[in-house]
């Protein structure tokens, strides 16, 4: 090609690619008031209410960071909520939601605007809220997808619940089953993953037990138990500890329903001992020699107390159980001094899936050096960040916790 053909070319290019951008240019400007309109026909006749980025001009009292916006709608007797949760999976990029319920307090439709998720929501799994009020009684978490569906069902309850604290709408009546099931998470934390979704099995009934729940790690059960006209939540753990919670989260201190629960989880308990007396005997001094303690309180993921003696004096050893990456169990071991500070630890493994962390910065000596010589008034948590690897962090951290709760309860009880 010479170079008049090839200026030619080139001027052509230029010309092309300048009536592209014109082209995109014209069509952004003619869809921009398209996409306006939609939404303010979506919204019709509604009225502004709270607007999180001006909350003092609002009419409403808001505590809840998910929601963003409120719209009311006098016309169509509705209200229409913006949410967003960073309580998904990623939790980088929000989930974005559009929650339209009527003055009754009941769900009209329910739309995800935008997320950052990598897995797909179960088909069914939005159009379960429409027709729910807010006891969201027919919404089951979606198994593969829990932190999503989580965020998502937390986000919608933090919305209604925002009407109902402004006495715009009425609560839903919740079962007793549900309060109940709300309760785990709060007072017995090893039952359940950080998107507070229960990991084990479900297990049947016994008596005036109507079901309960084993476990997936092994740390204990949890029993839904119905006596008379009022029903219970009684939890407890594989080193001991025993709780009955009433469905306001009371303790109830009945020992005919703490021995029932007793009973009931002597059934399931795993017994870990060997395995874990094996691992724990590696970190020890030479001829020190373990002795299973029992803790009346719950340590939650702890599944193993124990002391030893020693020349120097009496060490502590704990087995947890985490959740990790896709709620596959964690299981560390520590050892701590009689002042209750870490004198070493180990984890079976602590990086899951490390194709799929591709990206986390990790010098792991460097990383387990800086757990020695902790103790509960000492750790922060931020000790246990990875960076590039969330759900590994949480469960370091959880276990470092729950081992603290331990040794607390331990020296609590013998002293």
């Amino acid at each position: 090609m010479n170079k008049k053909n090839l200026t030619r070319g080139l001027v052509a290019l230029v010309l092309l690619l300048a009536l592209m951008a014109g082209g995109t240019l014209g069509v952004n400007a003619l869809t921009a008031p398209v996409i306006e309109a939609n939404q303010k026909a979506l919204l019709g006749d509604a009225v502004l209410i709270y607007d999180q980025a001006d909350p003092a001009s609002s009419e409403l009292t808001v505590t809840a960071d998910t929601v963003k916006s409120v719209y009311k709608d006098d016309t169509k007797q509705v209200y229409t909520l913006h949410l967003a949760s960073f309580e998904g999976y990623t939790k980088d990029v929000p989930i974005e939601l559009t929650l339209v319920l009527d003055y009754e307090g009941r769900i009209v439709s329910l739309n995800v605007d935008g997320s950052g998720e990598t897995k797909e929501l179960d088909e069914g799994f939005l159009p379960s809220f429409v027709g729910q009020d807010s006891a969201l009684a027919e919404v089951s978490l979606v198994a593969g997808v829990t932190f999503s569906s989580s965020a998502i069902k937390g986000a919608v309850s933090d919305g209604m619940n925002t009407l109902i604290e402004n006495g715009l709408i009425t609560a839903g009546q919740k079962t007793g089953e549900q309060l109940l099931t709300e309760l785990i998470p709060l007072v017995y934390p090893g039952l359940v993953n950080k998107a507070g979704v229960i990991q084990g099995e479900e297990l049947p009934g016994s008596g005036s037990a109507t079901k309960g729940y084993k476990a997936a790690n092994g740390s204990g059960s949890a029993w839904f138990i119905h006596e008379g006209d009022a029903d219970y939540l009684g939890v407890a753990s594989v080193v001991g500890g025993v709780k009955v919670y009433d469905v306001e989260g009371k303790p109830v201190d009945d020992p005919a329903l703490l021995n029932a629960v007793a009973e009931l989880a002597a059934t399931v308990n795993e017994d870990r001992h060997d395995k874990q007396q094996a691992a724990l005997a590696r970190m020890l001094p030479e001829g020190a020699v373990l002795e299973p303690m029992q803790l009346e309180g719950l340590a939650n993921s702890v599944t193993g107390a124990y002391s030893a003696q020693t020349e120097d004096g009496t060490l502590y050893a704990f087995a947890a159980r985490a959740y990790g990456y896709s709620n596959e169990v964690m299981e560390f071991y520590y050892v701590l001094d009689e002042n209750g500070a870490i004198v070493s630890w180990r984890v079976s493994e602590l990086i899951l899936h490390s194709e799929y962390y591709s990206n986390y910065e990790l010098d792991e000596a460097s990383y387990k050096e800086g757990f020695i010589g902790l103790t509960s008034d000492t750790f922060t948590g931020e000790e246990a960040q990875i960076t590039g690897a969330t759900m590994t962090s949480e469960a370091v951290e959880t276990a470092v916790h729950d081992v603290f709760e331990a040794f607390g309860l331990l020296t609590e009880n013998r002293g």
